[in-house]
């Protein structure tokens, strides 16, 4: 267990501020290439279940929050975006300490509806995996 509270180099609060978020944070976020961001958070007691390690919840947001926020901004593109649906895969426990890690591939970027994937880790090790789609808002005047 990693009991320290620092952030990683790079990672700052996210850019994009909601209450929901807001509640469960701090989450960070770092550039990562080609218009793509990478997510993560230090687990803190708030995030832990009965069983004393990360509440699916947390993660099942962290991950749809990686990929929507990756397919929201992919192309230079600023769109409002709707989960249609998110799959996922929890493969292995995050702790107290931890600092969990999003990395997001996307499938389809344009168009109304989009694809992604993401991968949680701690490390080297691969916590969960989760597949979504969105639906890009169409706004009158944009």
């Amino acid at each position: 267990m990693n009991s320290s509270n620092s952030v990683p180099d790079g990672f700052t609060p996210i850019f994009m501020v909601e209450p929901f978020t807001t509640m469960i944070g701090p989450i960070y976020s770092k550039p990562d290439g080609a218009h793509l961001f990478r997510l993560g958070f230090r687990v803190a007691q708030e995030h832990l279940n009965i069983e004393r390690v990360v509440h699916g919840g947390m993660l099942s947001t962290v991950a749809d929050q990686a990929i929507g926020v990756n397919v929201a901004h992919a192309n230079n593109q600023t769109n409002d975006v709707l989960t249609m649906h998110l799959s996922v895969d929890f493969i292995s426990p995050a702790v107290l300490g931890d600092w969990v890690e999003a990395s997001v591939s996307l499938s389809k970027v344009s168009g109304r509806v989009r694809f992604g994937n993401c991968e949680l880790r701690v490390g080297d090790r691969l916590v969960l995996k989760a597949s979504a789609i969105f639906a890009a808002r169409v706004h009158k005047g944009r």
